[in-house]
């Protein structure tokens, strides 16, 4: 029963494989020669473009956009050997310790 799941679920994968292919070629010869009269692609031509589109921009898995990876990552301004850089596990104290120091008010004792 688990090898017919796991062949059902290798030709499900396959099947949408192509079907997207074949959406990319329709997309392509839709769109293509007559905005840019560019060529028309075969489904083998697809194929290529579907693949080398999906290699250099990601599977969609981990390190796609909005997950986590390179473009997910959140640096908060991270600087190395700034003191002043924001990062989120900085705590109050660190807060007060970094503030800049504002000139003491003057004193009317002072002025006269």
């Amino acid at each position: 029963m688990m090898i017919v799941k796991g062949i059902g679920f290798a030709l499900l994968g396959i099947g949408f494989f192509l079907l997207i292919t074949y959406l990319v070629m329709r997309l392509w010869n839709w769109l293509v020669p007559s905005l840019f009269n560019g060529p028309r692609l075969r489904f083998v031509q697809a194929l290529g473009l579907f693949v080398l589109v999906r290699l250099l921009v990601g599977f969609g898995g981990h390190g796609s956009f909005g997950h986590s990876g390179r473009f997910g990552q959140h640096n908060h301004w991270k600087h190395n050997g700034s003191e002043r850089s924001w990062h989120p596990d900085r705590s109050a104290r660190d807060e007060q310790r970094i503030k800049p120091t504002e000139p003491a008010p003057e004193s009317n004792q002072e002025r006269e």
